[in-house]
Order: structure tokens, then sequence, then C-alpha cells
């Protein structure tokens, strides 16, 4: 059986570095998927550009503004009405963090890292958990719906000159432990993935620096296993996903 056979999965983020990756494997493993990015257009190119065409009818684009909690909960309900429910969300959107020493950055850098990632998280996260709550289990299910929001290895221990970033990226992993402790007993999963490198094409470093960094596919694989019911077992977990940087 494939991992998230039949699934209704709402992917943010498809059109940025990992998200092909994460939107074909989903779709090889069974799920439909709903796109969704600051432009619909971009969402199709993307589903056009990784799928097989007898694969893209499994796709749906869709444009949201994560910013805007209306356009955020909109997307979720189109989801819904495309496929009858919502059973995971996944969310890799966000730009990439600025590298400004802490005591050069503004109160005005600390609110845009919050509102570009803590809130955006917010937004997309508790309309798809309300939905989540507000529908039965499939049968033979563990849980009703999984959330896993990507966030960074400067989460935890914050890298020099990301020090607004990580405080925005923190608050994403708490958000993600507060899901999963308020609704362990609803059937609700909630995760964070806390990423490492990613050996994206063009990456700037050194050969063994990029050799020991996740690729995309790494990064799909994981991000589809916490979207399917087989990952119910993990829950309020900050989930490292370092490949091979272990020093």
């Amino acid at each position: 059986m494939k991992l998230v056979d039949g699934d209704a999965v709402l992917l943010a983020g498809a059109t940025g570095r990992v998200g092909g990756a994460t939107l074909a494997t989903l779709v090889r493993e069974g799920a439909r998927v709903a796109v969704l990015s600051r432009d619909r257009t971009r969402a199709a190119a993307t589903i056009a550009k990784v799928l097989e065409p007898g694969e893209v009818a499994n796709a749906l684009p869709l444009e949201a503004d994560l910013n805007d909690p209306d356009s955020a909960a909109a997307a979720v309900t189109a989801c819904i009405t495309a496929f009858g429910r919502i059973d995971a969300l996944i969310n890799l959107a966000g730009n990439g963090p600025q590298r400004i020493p802490l005591v050069k950055t503004t109160l005005e850098d600390l609110q845009q890292s919050i509102a570009g990632y803590t809130e955006t998280a917010y937004n997309l996260a508790l309309p798809a958990l309300r939905a989540m709550l507000a529908q039965p289990f499939r049968d033979g299910m563990l849980s009703r719906g999984r959330i896993v929001t990507v966030t960074a290895g400067s989460s935890k221990s914050p890298a020099p000159g990301r020090g607004a970033f990580a405080v925005a990226k923190a608050g994403v992993n708490a958000l993600m432990l507060a899901i999963a402790r308020e609704h362990k007993a609803d059937g609700i999963v909630a995760n964070a993935l806390v990423l490492g490198g990613v050996a994206f094409p063009g990456r700037a470093g050194s050969p063994e620096d990029i050799k020991a960094a996740a690729t995309p596919q790494e990064v799909a694989d994981v991000l589809t296993f916490l979207a399917s019911d087989r990952s119910s077992g993990i829950n309020g977990e900050l989930v490292d996903l370092n490949a091979r940087e272990i020093d």
C-alpha cells in the first residue's frame, strides 16, 4: 500500500527549492495534493514541471497570501471542497533568512521575521486544525489529521547572523508542540521538521559540505512520512533532519 494512498494533502511552498520533490513524492505515494503558492500560475507551472501527464489530475493549484488569515483559511476550504477533507498539511512556505548580526537588527527586522514565518504558519495551521477536528476518522486510521511545518536548525541553536530568524522559527516549533499537546486525544498529529543544510542546485559551499547536506528528495521522503498515518506515533516532536551533517 502506498504511504498516503487516497489522502488529501495541502502543500504550501511547493514552488520552493524542495517543494517540487515533495509534490512529486506525495503524488507518487497516492495523495491528492492542493498546491498552494502566492501565485496560482507558479503553482500550476510547478505541477506541470514535476508531475507526469497522467499524474496532473491529482494536483490542484491554489493561490493564497498566508499573511492574510482569510486568504489562508480560504485555501483550506478550497482543498476540502475539491477533495472532501484535509488529511494532512505540509508547510514549507517562507523566504530565506537574512544574515544580520543581532546587534544590528531593529524591532522591525524581528517583526518582519515573525510575520514571515510564525504568523504565516499560524494563519494556515489553525484553519486546517479546525477542519481536521470537524471531520471523522477515515476507516482504519489512527489519526484524522497531520500537520508538519518545516523549521530550521537555528530555531534550536541560532546560527550567527540569524537571531531574528531563529526567534521566528522557534515560535513555529512552539506552535506545532502546542497543537500536538492540546489535541493529543483528538486524533491530531503535529510536528516540526527541523532542517539542517539542503543541497539544492546551485548551492554555494565546499564539496564536502554539499555532500553532507540533505538532498531535496531526502526532505521530501521525510515530509511524506510525517504527513502519513504511519507517522501517527510521532507527535509533538522537533524532528531533526541533518542528513550527513553530524558534527
